[in-house]
């Protein structure tokens, strides 16, 4: 954690909003990094101020405003404030092109996709059941629904969605109703896993199937030992 772009993307995900962030010049850097945590290896990013070495990538953008006010022919404390606010203004332009720098028309697709799924727009509730499933698991989901919308919806779609969300999850079709699904996800039912399981239900299951979800325990099989535990079975 370096760049300008990877520490707000980092505070992002600790649930820290871009606009609440504050940018300024660190008073104490190291020449080599464009960071000025105290530690090198820091993977915390704390909220309001962030300092930045901004002569790292910046110098000739930044250079002349943060010099010394002699240097420039000011008084001491002269523009001050007008320093601060601009330094903040333009870091914050500045990252918007940082983040978006080297991205493909698909991840400026992805992106849009994201916005729109957080904002609701596919159907009233869904930012909400959205907002359930984590912040790195929310992108993946995104790219999954453009993969959808270039080649429609699949079983096979959805079982790469419920992945996202539950890796060790088995997904069952009943061999003479192959249109009934069995679900069974080795979590515990939580209300917020169970938000994000219907967002993915409603998103990605295709129209005409019907699935049932068994939580934490495995319904019984019959030859199955590891589905036939005492206590561990779920009736079916």
């Amino acid at each position: 954690m370096n760049f300008l772009w990877d520490i707000v993307l980092r505070a992002v995900q600790q649930g820290e909003k871009e606009e609440d962030m504050l940018f300024r010049q660190a008073e104490e850097y190291s020449p080599f990094f464009e960071q000025s945590f105290p530690c090198i290896n820091e993977q915390q990013v704390g909220a309001g101020t962030i300092e930045l070495n901004l002569l790292y990538r910046f110098a000739e953008i930044f250079q002349e405003i943060l010099a010394p006010a002699e240097v420039m022919g000011l008084k001491e404390g002269e523009f001050e404030a007008f320093r601060a606010y601009f330094t903040d203004a333009a870091l914050h332009e500045l990252l918007f092109t940082d983040l978006r720098h080297g991205l493909s028309k698909r991840d400026v697709y992805i992106h849009r996709i994201l916005e729109e799924l957080q904002g609701g727009v596919f159907w009233k509730g869904a930012a909400e059941k959205f907002g359930a499933v984590e912040y790195q698991e929310q992108g993946r989901l995104a790219a999954l629904l453009l993969a959808q919308m270039e080649t429609g919806s699949s079983l096979g779609i959805f079982r790469r969605a419920v992945r996202i969300l539950h890796p060790e999850a088995v997904l069952y079709q009943m061999k003479n109703e192959p249109k009934k699904l069995l679900l069974y996800l080795s979590d515990k039912k939580t209300e917020r896993k169970e938000d994000a399981m219907e967002f993915v239900q409603d998103l990605f299951l295709p129209v005409g199937f019907a699935l049932r979800i068994f939580w934490q325990y495995h319904f019984g099989v019959i030859g199955m030992e590891e589905a036939m535990r005492m206590d561990e079975t779920a009736l079916y």
